[in-house]
């Protein structure tokens, strides 16, 4: 399981301080980071089972910390991929992506921003400035706004939450829709 946390996290913790050519997490005061990948690609298993993949255009790793930076970064959960087995009806999976990505190995959160899009195998697309991500509880928020679109709806809130397992969403504050709308 740390193996699989530890690959699931590479992919979700990509980040904003890391900008080509830069070193990322060299700014602030930070050492350089010890790792940097070019064109990342990961896949994360569970036994034989595919649980994560994604990609990155670069990925820095500080290994003393723990902490994770990637800039172009996509994540795809396929269906059914959590250890609690979604439901039936849910297609396709969830993917995220996001200009940058960061988090940390040891609290298993991700912090996505600069423009995140979230995209369901039911046909629904969602843009948020920014969400976090926590591994523990495979659930996603963001408190920045969200705008949504669906195949026969249209949608916005001040807050979402995002259960994985079964690619329910949840929004809060206020909340606009608009049914039988095009897309």
């Amino acid at each position: 399981m740390s193996r699989l946390l530890s690959a699931s996290l590479v992919i979700l913790v990509f980040a904003p301080g890391c900008k080509p050519g830069s070193g990322g997490g060299a700014s602030g005061g930070q050492p350089p980071p010890e790792v940097v990948l070019h064109g990342a690609r990961l896949e994360s298993f569970e036994g034989d089972r595919l649980i994560r993949s994604g990609t990155a255009r670069q990925v820095s790793y500080q290994r003393t910390t723990g902490e994770v930076w990637a800039t172009d970064a996509t994540i795809r959960i396929p269906p059914g991929s959590s250890s609690q087995k979604a439901p039936p009806g849910t297609e396709g999976g969830v993917e995220v992506s996001a200009p940058n990505m960061e988090g940390s190995l040891a609290s298993k959160q991700v912090v996505a921003s600069g423009g995140v899009i979230i995209r369901t195998g039911k046909g629904m697309e969602a843009r948020t400035p920014r969400l976090t991500y926590d591994a523990t509880t495979e659930r996603a928020h963001g408190n920045e706004g969200v705008t949504v679109k669906g195949p026969d709806y249209r949608l916005r809130a001040d807050r979402f939450e995002l259960f994985f397992p079964d690619e329910t969403f949840n929004f809060a504050g206020s909340v606009e829709s608009v049914l039988g709308a095009p897309e």
